[in-house]
């Protein structure tokens, strides 16, 4: 790009005040599939349309340092945003992707799918496509025509070329990194960069395969890279929703987009383990989460506006993008918002559940998301006003270089300023020649010279070089020669010695090739390559004279002048080439007979003089000798002058012609049949064309802006607004301002090679613009045109017009997300923010803002507090840009019916681009009845692992941490883990009877246990899902119990209500709680379920204190040792176990002897004892328990009296039970007669 020229010379109050440098993020658009192509294609054709400061447009995006682009795509064919066709699009090839650009390549999908161990060979692959080898088989999917709408074959895709995805973004990073090298080119376009933060901004949809399959992967991978090349950067995600795709597929693409909400929700937690690596040997240390903001959108929005066209959606988000380039203040806002705004996104969601029976239990949704509108209102004044500036350049163009005239043999050069130019700068000024000797004899009859002809004065030119006129020269040689022949020699000599000088003079004057010494010949030869040199250089300065001269019209009279010299060059019967060769000719045919008849002659008549008729007849010989000694120096010097003539005129024939190659010569024709020069001409010929391209640029750009202003979409609204005609200039006037332009350059020398050269040729182009829109300003000013267009426009609509202008205006600004925020979720007013950016903002301000404040869509949320009127200095136009942060997912109308699709497309195909679904978790808040299900088949599940109805299974298999039940003796069936059961609840085809074991067993269960499950429930709710801990704005922190906290804490509830109503007392309750659920203990009675503390969400739940203490769930064992136990424990005495527990003394160990028991005091009854029984099972002690529990442990057969040893205190020592007689029958208290036998019958 050349430097702008500085408008100056307008004081007026409408000119242009001198603007700030635009201080920018350098950002990378990363365009996945087809929605992230017609995304940034829009924002690259706005890049190309753009006037930057000074009226600078770039001439291609390399020019534009601040963007980066990278398309990804499977998609072969998707090369063009929609609603443009390819050969119509004037801009496709500036606008499209180039090779460096784009990763859009070949598949090789049959390496992993040929045989069924094909994905085994790419074990980090395997390990999460849902696509085995034979599935892929059966797909039949061609990837040239895409991803086939299903997302897992784009991630693979995106594994496939990840090396070059890694690689194209580091090079693109690199290039954005390097933009302070192009500091003066970005001050051009009057803009600096924030090299504080980068930005990239990764756009697709969820709708269909390429986009939907690798937008997670991308955003990782994005961040990992910049982190490493530019230290910071901004990663943010513009996602489409598929309401706007139903159309292509709809249970397809619903499908897929709830799947990658699923996804999506899951990986914004934090927590979702989705890809640690993407080949085999990069180990990138990724972030926590993919994006630092999501910005969800829809072809709807919150004030309930809708389209049914997605290219209204393209055109909105591609303008809020590029917005972001366009001013200075607008863009800051816009920044500012984002820093304060993230308070919204730090608190998790949680929709209202029933208390009644969830109490203070919390579902968890990320708020990490947002959602933008922006609309602009525009009197599209710009646009015009950039169409008349291109117009009035191409006109300065057509008046400075004289083409594409209407009247084209206006600018071309007559026959006689043709001969004139010839005559004054080629020296082929005409002149008769008629120098002819004299013919002593009649009978010399000359063929081609019988006659006065035409030579020309190059002849002349030729004949005489820096030491003279090379006749007169000759001239004097030969009578010098003669003379010395005369005093030097006998008159008899002299004919000899004369035809030995005739010899030696035409061996100086002519080239013999045999001879090396200089020649009059060689003199003429260097004088033509003199005269060449500085002919063409006069030539050319003429020629390029004549273009910047006023008078002659330019361009085109220099190629008519041009082509008109060449043709009297070199026409085959009149060209002066061909005159020139017969002058040559008639040259050598007059030396012939100058030789043949006067010299031939002369000598005869010399040598007659020594005695012959001359001499002897009419005596005086000598006199006679000396006379034709002077004719002979006479006609010698003819002969050789001719010779030289000749000569000459070959010389300048051929100075003709190379004078004719070096203007040009006729390569061929082009397409339309014109026909194409090399040489001067053919620089001409460039340098027209050139100027006619450059005004098919123009004309283009003229047609690219028309096409602009025709271009509708559903956030462009447009104002009439008044625009003053200009006068059309005459062409003297473009040709005086096409001048001033041009001035600094030097003429039109100068400007030639600029024009055929592509790097200066823009350069040329803008400053014809700029002094159009130079010209358009003073003229502007002139009129009084100083007021800001669209304020003006607005003045002129009345109030109702008005009102109705700033609601569809601020209507359609709202964020495009078709959400329900009156179902779960409604925002507070500070999550919006409204900036409406106009040019005069303190003006437009105080005539509008409170008209607009009272069109703030009702039901959205807003106020008119969060409307704020800001600069842009871009005048006719208001952008309206308004944002609503921190929502959750839930938000979005169309989840259930995306769910449906969902289920019913996941019979047919991998919905999820992982083959473990389950680590992921809905997007969408439960209703009420759909929550009790989860929350009925949840708690079943609880009880059926405390219970031993469903184990775990120990296979390693995918997905992780599957339970598995017993169908029927001998069919044990792997039914989920517990993940599948939190998204879907218990199977269906096992449902009935997981529940009626889990109640059956319940129903077997006495007391004890049932406390036990209780005080097991309780530790579930505390110690395996421990309620998270949330810290408040104060920084306390809160208890946020989940849903699994709360589901055990239920299930805890009701166990202790069937253990009371199994005879439990609530004493026993509250030991189970404090005694049965102590690490230590717990083992006597239940045992771990392994790995277990797997199954909860990280999110939901507590880290565990230490990696040592896992939160494992616990199974209650059915065996009588457990049974026991639990007895003892619950036991009212504070008998301590032996293991350490409660009481007093413990049993003596086995095979001891107590001690004796004390009598009791004399005279005093003893007293009612209640004893306390310790039990021994294969060696370990349990108890102490009181009588009737061991009664009722016997008789529930929990243990066996012949393998189970009793001991109490008063024992000698141990013994079996079934030899303890007083355990043999329900004991009596102590002390107490046995009752009398019954009377006899």
């Amino acid at each position: 790009m050349a430097e702008p020229q500085q408008a100056d010379g307008v004081k007026a109050a409408g000119a242009r005040k001198e603007e700030k440098l635009v201080k920018l993020r350098p950002t990378l658009f990363v365009g996945v599939g087809g929605t992230g192509m017609e995304v940034l294609m829009r924002v690259r054709r706005r890049v190309l349309n753009a006037l930057w400061a000074g009226g600078v447009r770039v001439d291609s995006l390399a020019d534009f340092p601040v963007a980066q682009f990278i398309q990804l795509d499977l998609d072969h064919g998707a090369v063009i945003d929609s609603g443009r066709a390819q050969a119509e699009d004037l801009q496709f090839d500036l606008v499209k992707f180039t090779d460096d650009e784009k990763l859009v390549e070949s598949f090789e999908i049959e390496k992993y799918s040929r045989d069924d161990d094909s994905l085994a060979r790419f074990p980090h692959i395997q390990s999460w496509s849902p696509l085995t080898p034979k599935k892929i088989r059966d797909l039949g999917i061609d990837p040239a025509k895409g991803a086939g709408q299903i997302r897992s074959i784009s991630r693979l895709y995106f594994f496939d070329k990840y090396t070059k995805i890694r690689d194209k973004l580091r090079l693109k990073l690199k290039s954005l990194k390097a933009g302070l090298s192009r500091d003066a080119q970005l001050k051009q376009l009057g803009l600096e960069l924030d090299q504080s933060k980068f930005r990239i901004v990764v756009v697709g949809s969820v709708a269909g395969g390429t986009g939907s399959g690798s937008f997670l992967d991308m955003g990782w991978l994005a961040g990992w890279i910049a982190r490493d090349e530019v230290g910071s950067a901004d990663v943010e995600l513009m996602l489409f929703m598929p309401t706007g795709f139903s159309g292509a597929n709809k249970d397809r693409t619903e499908a897929n987009g709830y799947a990658a909400l699923m996804e999506l929700e899951s990986a914004m937690r934090g927590y979702s383990d989705y890809v640690k690596r993407w080949d085999s040997y990069d180990k990138p240390d990724l972030p926590l989460k993919p994006y630092d903001e999501v910005y969800l959108v829809d072809s709807g929005n919150l004030a309930r506006q809708h389209t049914a066209k997605m290219n209204d959606v393209y055109h909105m988000v591609a303008d809020a993008l590029f917005e972001d380039f366009a001013s200075a203040d607008f863009a800051n806002k816009k920044r500012s918002i984002a820093v304060n705004q993230r308070q919204h996104k730090i608190t998790p969601f949680s929709p209202p559940v029933p208390a009644g029976r969830f109490g203070d239990m919390k579902l968890t949704y990320s708020r990490t998301y947002s959602a933008f509108g922006q609309a602009v209102l525009d009197t599209q004044l710009k646009f015009r006003r950039d169409e008349r500036a291109h117009a009035l350049a191409a006109a300065m163009l057509k008046a400075f270089f004289g083409v594409a005239g209407s009247d084209i043999g206006a600018n071309r050069a007559t026959e006689k300023k043709r001969d004139e130019f010839m005559a004054t700068h080629m020296h082929l000024r005409p002149a008769p020649f008629s120098d002819f000797p004299e013919f002593s004899s009649k009978d010399v009859a000359l063929k081609r010279s019988s006659g006065e002809f035409l030579d020309y004065f190059v002849v002349e030119e030729l004949l005489q070089d820096r030491q003279g006129m090379l006749v007169a020269g000759v001239q004097q040689r030969v009578n010098a020669r003669l003379e010395d022949i005369k005093t030097g020699f006998a008159r008899e000599e002299w004919p000899t010695q004369i035809r030995e000088t005739v010899r030696q003079l035409e061996r100086d004057v002519m080239r013999d090739q045999d001879s090396g010494a200089d020649t009059t010949e060689d003199r003429i030869a260097r004088r033509r390559r003199e005269i060449f040199e500085k002919t063409r250089e006069v030539i050319a300065q003429q020629l390029f004279a004549y273009l910047d001269n006023k008078d002659y019209g330019g361009l085109e009279y220099v190629l008519s002048l041009v082509e008109q010299i060449k043709d009297r060059l070199e026409n085959a019967e009149t060209g002066i080439c061909a005159v020139l060769d017969l002058n040559a000719a008639r040259y050598d045919e007059i030396k012939e007979a100058v030789r043949t008849y006067e010299y031939e002659r002369l000598m005869s008549n010399l040598a007659e003089t020594r005695g012959g008729m001359l001499g002897g007849l009419l005596g005086g010989g000598e006199r006679q000798a000396q006379m034709v000694m002077e004719q002979l120096a006479t006609e010698i010097a003819n002969g050789l002058k001719f010779h030289l003539r000749a000569k000459a005129a070959r010389e300048a024939a051929t100075l003709m012609r190379e004078l004719s190659r070096w203007l040009g010569q006729k390569t061929g024709v082009d397409a339309s049949g014109a026909p194409l020069w090399n040489g001067l001409v053919g620089e001409f010929q460039d340098g027209r064309n050139a100027v006619l391209d450059m005004l098919a640029r123009l004309e283009r750009d003229v047609a690219i802006l028309r096409q602009d202003l025709r271009s509708e979409h559903a956030t462009l609204l447009a104002i009439e607004a008044a625009e003053r005609p200009l006068p059309t200039p005459s062409a003297g006037t473009l040709r005086e301002w096409a001048d001033e332009a041009f001035k600094d350059l030097g003429g039109s020398r100068a400007l030639f090679p600029m024009l055929t050269d592509p790097d200066d040729r823009p350069a040329l182009l803008r400053k014809v613009v700029r002094m159009a829109e130079r010209q358009m300003d003073i003229a502007g000013s002139e009129s009084g045109e100083a007021g800001e267009p669209l304020i003006e426009a607005l003045e002129q609509r009345s109030p109702a017009e008005r009102q109705r202008i700033f609601s569809d205006l601020l209507q359609r600004a709202m964020p495009w997300v078709d959400g329900n925020l009156g179902r779960d979720f409604t925002p507070v007013s500070d999550q919006y923010k409204c900036f409406i950016g106009v040019a005069r903002a303190d003006e437009f301000s105080r005539k509008f803002k409170a008209e607009l404040e009272t069109c703030v869509p009702a039901g959205a949320g807003i106020t008119a507090n969060q409307v704020a009127v800001v600069e842009t200095g871009v005048p006719g136009r208001a952008v309206c840009y308004a944002e609503l942060s921190g929502i959750p997912l839930t938000v979005l109308r169309g989840l259930e019916a995306w769910r449906t699709s969902y289920r019913k497309e996941s019979e047919n195909i991998p919905t999820h681009t992982h083959i473990d679904s389950t680590r992921f978790s809905h997007p969408l808040a439960p209703s009420t009845d759909e929550l009790n299900r989860l929350a009925d088949d949840f708690k079943y599940y609880l009880l059926a692992v405390m219970l031993g109805i469903l184990s775990r299974s120990t296979q390693r298999v995918v997905p992780p941490g599957q339970y598995q039940f017993a169908v029927a003796r001998g069919d044990v069936r792997r039914i989920g883990n517990e993940r599948a059961f939190r998204l879907n609840g218990l199977p269906a085809t096992y449902r009935e009877q997981i529940v009626g074991r889990v109640q059956q067993a319940l129903d077997d269960v006495d007391g004890p246990r049932c406390c036990a499950l209780a005080a097991l429930a309780s530790y579930y709710a505390t110690a395996v899902y421990t309620a998270q801990l949330v810290d408040d704005e104060t920084g306390a922190q809160q208890v946020r119990t989940g849903f699994a906290s709360a589901i055990a804490a239920e299930a805890a509830r009701e166990l202790r209500e069937r253990a009371l109503r199994k005879g439990a007392s609530d004493a026993e309750l509250e030991r189970a709680e404090f005694r049965l659920t102590e690490p230590d203990v717990l083992r006597q009675w239940a045992e771990p379920v392994p790995d277990s503390d797997a199954d909860a969400y990280e999110w939901e739940v507590r880290a565990p204190e230490s990696a040592n203490q896992p939160r494992l769930k616990f199974v209650m064992r059915q065996d009588a040792q457990s049974a026991a136990a639990i007895a003892t424990l619950l036991g009212g005495q504070a008998s301590a176990p032996a293991a350490g527990g409660f009481g007093a003394a413990p049993a003596p160990a086995f095979g001891t002897a107590a001690p004796p028991p004390l009598p009791g005091a004399p005279g005093v009854p003893p007293p009612v004892v209640q004893h306390a029984y310790h039990l021994a099972v294969a060696g370990q002690q349990y108890g102490p328990y009181p009588a009737a529990q061991v009664l009722q442990m016997m008789q529930a057969g929990q243990i066996d009296p012949a393998q189970t040893q009793v001991w109490r205190n008063g024992f000698a020592g141990w013994m079996l039970l079934s030899q303890c007689a007083e355990l043999q029958a329900p004991a009596a208290p102590a002390g107490m007669p046995p009752p009398p036998p019954p009377p006899p019958l």
